[in-house]
């Protein structure tokens, strides 16, 4: 049942997507910014704009530059597998997972991380020693921060998918990235085995354990997240160094917390897995290889002058598994907004909310985005807040612009904010260009 629904909805959009036309003109603004720890949000919004910027210059050039239609075809397919998918991948997905990520979330907690890449391969490492003084929600946020950091570039590119008229052929590729490798490919790869037989899974792992006792993303994020509800304290030696090897390592799985969390982001990824998004992936793929379109037209529903496209994010958050339900609106006078509902946690404690996300408000040469966010944190029987504001001035007769963004946050988790409460902020530039095809 579920593998007809999945295809019968991926036929209907396969179906109504049109491809952005050849004689039509588009302008897109790429923007890069820096600023307040850990750097998440601006990070990832930055590498994203940035690959953009690139995926669309050499795709446009290929098509305008290159008249044989073979030739075409060699460059489009080593444009996609070697500068999109391989060396975009050491960007938002190495470098992005470990550094934009569990690096800067460790920087965030204080603690020092040795940065390690696996060149030419796409994988890296953070070698960190951290003992049991550490709290257990730091350790939580930065074993969660590198799944956190690939998760909110999908966002950015999903909020540029149904922001605006047109989007670069490559964007399921972020999409892709951010929604399942880091969901479903870790929790399979490496908490399924580690419930299933935790004295094996750390005798496959020894190499790894001997330089680093935190295990890999996931499986470090649910056992920081279980100790933190005080299941390790009969194990855990104030002392040591996590984790601790055990004669018999069960003794870290046989509860039922531990468990129900597993089921938990099985779920929050699976959810996260069918969001139609991920449709653009497939059909971006098929219309650039095939027929060279550097641009699509995003799919939406239609109720009269309302466009509307539902999506799902997927976290780690700081009570435990946790799904952003979103829905993205064009309204005919309006800007684009986003409306979520927010999901999630434990055995004990829950968490929800919402928020909602306006953008592209034009005032004269000023650019507003602004941002409000409200939720409950069942741990703590406290409601908290996040409030933001970015203002971008573009110079007259100039593609360029400055932007700042400042924004104040209660503490407590949401995606690619700071975890502590206070003011935190950005500032950077961006670069309108116009396309004509």
């Amino acid at each position: 049942m579920f593998r007809l629904f999945i295809t019968i909805i991926s036929a209907f959009l396969w179906a109504q997507l049109p491809a952005f036309g050849q004689n039509s003109t588009l302008r897109k603004t790429y923007e890069v910014y820096y600023g307040t720890e850990p750097n998440i949000e601006s990070g990832t919004a930055s590498i994203f704009h940035l690959s953009s910027l690139s995926f669309d210059r050499i795709n446009r050039s290929i098509e305008n530059k290159v008249s044989n239609k073979g030739l075409q075809v060699t460059a489009r397919i080593a444009n996609y597998g070697l500068a999109q998918l391989y060396l975009g991948g050491l960007v938002y997905g190495t470098f992005l997972h470990e550094y934009m990520g569990h690096h800067a979330r460790g920087r965030e907690f204080g603690v020092n991380m040795d940065l390690k890449y696996n060149f030419p391969g796409l994988g890296g490492d953070n070698i960190y020693f951290t003992d049991h003084h550490l709290p257990a929600i730091s350790r939580q946020y930065i074993s969660a921060g590198g799944p956190e950091a690939t998760n909110m570039l999908a966002y950015h590119a999903t909020k540029q998918l149904y922001g605006g008229n047109a989007v670069g052929s490559y964007i399921g590729n972020f999409l892709l990235a951010g929604k399942l490798i880091d969901g479903i490919f870790y929790i399979e790869g490496e908490i399924k085995p580690f419930l299933e037989d935790p004295n094996r899974y750390y005798r496959n792992n020894a190499s790894f354990f001997s330089k680093n006792p935190v295990p890999n993303d996931p499986l470090s994020y649910v056992m920081a997240l279980t100790e933190s509800y005080g299941i390790y304290d009969s194990i855990i030696d104030k002392d040591s160094i996590w984790v601790q090897r055990q004669e018999d390592m069960s003794v870290y799985t046989d509860n039922e917390f531990i468990h129900d969390q597993y089921d938990r982001l099985q779920t929050a990824f699976l959810l996260a897995a069918i969001d139609p998004s991920l449709i653009y992936f497939f059909y971006g793929t098929y219309a650039y290889l095939v027929h060279g379109k550097a641009f699509i037209k995003p799919f939406m529903f239609n109720i009269h002058a309302v466009s509307f496209m539902p999506s799902v994010r997927a976290a780690y958050g700081d009570l435990g598994a946790e799904n952003y339900f979103d829905v993205f609106f064009k309204v005919s006078g309006i800007p684009p907004f986003n409306v979520y509902y927010r999901s999630g946690g434990n055995t004990f404690d829950r968490l929800s909310g919402g928020g909602i996300e306006m953008r592209q408000i034009v005032i004269d040469r000023f650019t507003l985005d602004g941002q409000i966010d409200y939720w409950y944190d069942g741990r703590e029987k406290a409601n908290k807040f996040n409030v933001y504001s970015k203002i971008a001035y573009t110079f007259p007769s100039s593609p360029f612009s400055l932007l700042v963004g400042l924004g104040v946050k209660s503490k407590g988790g949401l995606m690619g904010k700071p975890y502590y409460n206070g003011l935190y902020g950005y500032i950077g530039g961006g670069l309108t260009l116009t396309s004509h095809h």
